[in-house]
């Protein structure tokens, strides 16, 4: 079961930078807002003490998402148009 929890994550820092914008912009506002990054980072250390390479993964994960966001645009664009 554990090796299988190991393939996802290793398929998903795979399919994350092949996302088109539209989802990388889901991710990235998902990402980062304050309280989200310290409970994800909360999430990642717990998983790290119970199992390190399960850790070293999910860090491997949140890095991938946050290195492939889209660029940043100044000014107001509406996004949900």
């Amino acid at each position: 079961m554990l090796y299988f929890i190991y393939f996802l994550l290793i398929l998903l820092i795979v399919i994350i930078p092949l996302f088109d914008k539209k989802n990388k912009t889901r991710l990235s506002i998902l990402v980062n807002n304050n309280i989200s990054k310290i409970l994800i980072l909360l999430f990642i250390l717990f998983m790290m003490l119970e199992n390190y390479t399960l850790g070293l993964l999910l860090i491997l994960l949140y890095f991938t998402i946050i290195l492939n966001k889209t660029d940043t645009i100044e000014g107001f664009i509406n996004y949900f148009n």
